[in-house]
């Protein structure tokens, strides 16, 4: 049995592919979808909804995350999971038919906590065919994985609840890392014989929307590898991977306060003038 949790934010254009993905699975065991809302400000919700009344028979469930960032929307879609494997891929993915009998057939060892799988894109970019994008991130998964620093990718890694929560799941502050990070404690949370392993029969199909040259992906490539050297190599997590620092997060909260108080006393004096 098997929970699959999808963050989801202004995904209109691509969460109904993915849904749709999850009704040709070639596993006959049980598995349930969790979608988390995650401030959608398009038509996403309605998607999700008009897809759950065409197929009453698939267990999907959608929930609502205020808190910013894929961490804490993927938390709660964890936190509401009820099976005991729980897996996470992202709206714009299209998961493999087999995919989930690739997810139960790498935990049916026991000794198997965490899997991540093959990357791979649908209508790949001039850019990723000239790098050869899916074969360099199977290189460094494996690599990785033989390195004991695994790095899962957000939208293609599965994971034991029980284990997951020992290590108090995502690190929700973060906005971006928070897949490294997670698998790099589950490494660090291995007893003896605890392994975390690659399923290459566990392969996704992501959006190549952010692998086009320009400022975009220039950007959203130098913050990965900066947080990839600093989570993987350094140890560290550099206050720029943070959505808020707790300054910031209490300045929020008096600002707030402060914004209601002002708005209650003009309510009053408006009031008292009628």
């Amino acid at each position: 049995m098997i929970s699959v949790v999808i963050p989801l934010r202004d995904e209109e254009e691509f969460i109904i592919p993915c849904l749709e993905a999850f009704t040709r699975q070639s596993w006959p065991g049980e598995f349930e979808l969790i979608v988390v809302d995650n401030g959608s400000r398009d038509g996403s919700v309605a998607c999700i909804e008009s897809f759950r009344r065409a197929h009453p028979r698939l267990s999907l469930r959608l929930l609502q995350e205020a808190q910013p960032g894929a961490a804490a929307a993927s938390q709660t879609g964890f936190r509401a999971a009820r099976y005991p494997l729980i897996a996470r891929t992202d709206a714009d993915t299209l998961v493999d038919r087999d995919w989930l009998a690739a997810i139960a057939a790498g935990f049916a060892d026991p000794q198997v906590i965490a899997l991540c799988g093959r990357v791979g894109f649908h209508q790949p970019t001039r850019l990723q065919r000239l790098l050869h994008v899916e074969r360099l991130i199977e290189f460094h998964q494996r690599l990785h994985i033989g390195l004991r620093r695994p790095h899962f990718w957000g939208f293609n890694f599965a994971v034991r609840r029980e284990k997951f929560w020992s290590i108090d799941g995502f690190n929700t502050r973060l906005r971006l890392g928070e897949d490294l990070d997670l698998a790099l404690r589950l490494q660090g949370a291995c007893r003896r014989g605890e392994r975390i392993r690659y399923a290459p029969g566990m392969r996704v199909y992501s959006s190549s929307r952010r692998y086009h040259w320009g400022p975009d992906w220039r950007q959203y490539t130098i913050e990965g590898y900066r947080a990839y050297f600093n989570l993987a190599w350094l140890g560290r997590q550099p206050g720029w991977m943070y959505a808020q620092d707790e300054r910031s997060v209490s300045h929020l909260r008096r600002t707030s306060a402060l914004e209601e108080d002002l708005d209650h006393r003009a309510g009053r004096r408006h009031a008292g003038s009628d």
